[in-house]
């Protein structure tokens, strides 16, 4: 078993958080002995609380271990130190280890080895000590963020072709492994200082960011401050933020109310502009002063205007004087269409919300048209694809999708519009859905399917997470876990691989939501 605790704990080592159901298997499943505080620090570390990792080093470190086990204990009681800038007690046991280097099994040598590295840089030790030697090797994972420090330590020197390098190799080598946090950190990064240089390449890097976050996570409120890297590249696009601020939205609604770091308060001026990019039915608005001063520098000649948005006279006269106290959604659409006016961030937010509308109507009918090109079969896989995968879950049935027949409702549109237009968020959590369903036989997919609509609310979201997992776990792994026998019969029925299955199974940390989970499973 200790080899296989090594291995595992090799695999969380270099996939990081993305390695999450591994450290819930093991910190269930291995006994209470030195490895099992290894796995409980690691968890504490994801968590932010380093304190409580150390603790659980340290009581690790009371055991009888073997000798592989004793300096990974003493490697990561050396990185939590460093991290709590423990300066005596880190100098002192990096010595030792740097001492005791030919001695380490070279089992774990190497992720040994990557601690001294990463700390060397956190300690900012002398250039002397650093270990680049052929004798220390770096996991990948160390590799990718000491070359993300890199990139900015160039930023700081304005050397920034030297920065954009190091970034660009940080990313290709956290998409090799896969290390998620890596590629969105890399991607956050690289797009973020290359904004005021290349806005063009920045915006690319920003969606591809936004793949990624689909891609990988479910909790995004947690790495909310991606979205703000993406709102501040793509603030001049219009399209992206109507797009995007739905989805933003969702999450933004998830974090706390206070904080200075990830909350709403510290996202607070962010959130006020891009606010107003969701799409209300509000259809009359106050006529105020900053929305008279805003139509008065596209309207010059109240005649000409008159005749070019088909609005009359008197009645735009009567706007633009504030001789009227509200004015109507129908004419603010007349005014935008008619003198071909596009807002920005800075606009009313009536103009912004009236511009939304027709955006959406335009892209709506363009979905509907290219869905009419398809037979049943292929909208039905396509709308069950992003049903399973969007954030919003409308009022829609299947019924709607085979007749083309929509309610109007924006929520209906808007999830039409993800059906085919999508963005790269959405897209990346279809991809994966698409994936689950590939192996699977036709008869299967359709009783999958008929079970899956009648599921509740809170159910579906818990198989949406499930399906979306078992495609992001799907890769090759250096270790098995052997599948929960009250997982065999739901795998063998539709066709699914054990390993992926398995893990996404794993993915739930707490108990109670893994048996949640199996009773839902179970329905199938």
């Amino acid at each position: 078993m200790n080899n296989k605790n090594r291995e595992i704990f090799e695999i969380i080592s270099n996939y990081g958080s993305f390695a999450k159901p591994f450290l819930n298997f093991m910190i269930l499943k291995t006994k209470h002995d030195g490895w099992n505080h290894l796995f409980k620090s690691l968890e504490y570390s994801w968590k932010n609380k380093r304190k409580k990792a150390l603790e659980e080093i340290e009581r690790g470190l009371k055991h009888n271990n073997t000798k592989t086990l004793k300096y990974l204990l003493l490697a990561k009681e050396l990185y939590y130190s460093a991290y709590l800038r423990d300066y005596e007690n880190s100098k002192k046991i990096y010595l030792f280890l740097k001492e005791k280097f030919s001695d380490i099994p070279k089992k774990s040598r190497k992720l040994v080895s990557s601690v001294l590295i990463n700390v060397e840089n956190i300690l900012n030790l002398d250039e002397k000590t650093r270990l680049w030697g052929k004798e220390y090797e770096m996991d990948p994972a160390t590799e990718v963020f000491i070359d993300l420090g890199r990139g900015r330590k160039r930023i700081k020197e304005k050397e920034y072709s030297e920065a954009w390098k190091y970034f660009e190799r940080s990313l290709i080598l956290s998409k090799n492994i896969p290390h998620r946090i890596g590629i969105v950190s890399s991607l956050n990064n690289w797009s973020w200082y290359l904004k005021e240089f290349d806005l063009e390449n920045a915006i690319k890097l920003s969606n591809e960011l936004m793949y990624y976050m689909g891609y990988y996570f479910e909790n995004n409120e947690k790495h909310f401050g991606l979205f703000d890297t993406f709102f501040e590249i793509n603030k001049g696009k219009i399209e992206s933020l109507y797009l995007y601020a739905p989805i933003i939205n969702y999450y933004w609604e998830r974090l706390p109310e206070k904080g200075k770091r990830n909350s709403k308060e510290s996202y607070d001026s962010m959130f006020n502009i891009l606010g107003k990019f969701i799409i209300s039915e509000k259809s009359t608005y106050e006529n105020t002063e900053e929305l008279r001063d805003y139509l008065k520098n596209y309207i010059t000649n109240v005649s000409e205007t008159s005749k070019k948005v088909n609005v009359s006279r008197k009645s735009l006269s009567s706007i633009i004087n504030g001789k009227v106290l509200e004015i109507k959604g129908d004419t603010l659409k007349k005014i935008l269409l008619g003198l071909n006016i596009v807002p920005d961030i800075n606009s009313p937010e009536a103009i912004i919300n009236e511009y939304g509308k027709i955006y959406l109507e335009k892209t709506f009918k363009e979905s509907i048209e290219e869905l009419e090109k398809m037979n049943f079969e292929e909208r039905k896989k396509i709308f069950i694809n992003t049903y399973i995968a969007c954030v919003y879950k409308p009022k829609i049935d299947i019924i709607q999708i085979k007749n083309l027949n929509f309610t109007d409702d924006f929520s209906v549109k808007w999830f039409i519009i993800e059906m085919i237009k999508g963005n790269e968020f959405i897209n990346a959590r279809k991809k994966l859905v698409n994936y689950f369903f590939s192996k699977m036989k036709k008869n299967s997919y359709n009783n999958f399917i008929s079970i899956y609509l009648n599921l509740n609310k809170k159910e579906k979201e818990m198989i949406d997470i499930y399906i979306r997992n078992y495609s992001r776990y799907d890769i090759k792994w250096n270790v098995r876990i052997e599948l929960p026998g009250f997982l065999k019969s739901f795998v063998e029925k539709y066709s699914l691989k054990k390993m992926p299955a398995t893990l996404a199974y794993w993915y739930y940390e707490k108990g109670s939501d893994r048996r949640k989970l199996i009773n839902i499973l179970n329905k199938f």
